[in-house]
């Protein structure tokens, strides 16, 4: 495992955006869901980016896997439960 990745380490906040990208939400459904503004979603998706290196919200969830960031067991739950 890339030991640069290894470092990372997201904000609760930054964890909660990028679980919500990963199950496809939009910035405003984000937004709405952890009940803050637009500007701020965004601010933390730019936030996240430079902490993986990455530049689309593809690219980012790809890598939050492979990283293990992010659970893709916990998000089809999420998803179900939804």
């Amino acid at each position: 495992m890339n030991t640069q990745i290894q470092q990372i380490k997201l904000t609760s906040r930054q964890e909660e955006v990028l679980r919500l990208m990963a199950l496809g939400k939009t910035n405003l459904e984000i937004a709405q869901e952890l009940y803050i503004t637009i500007h701020t979603v965004k601010a933390h998706i730019c936030s996240i980016y430079a902490l993986l290196k990455t530049s689309s919200r593809v690219q980012t969830v790809v890598v939050a896997l492979q990283y293990g960031l992010i659970n893709l067991e916990e998000l089809n739950t999420q998803q179900i439960n939804n």
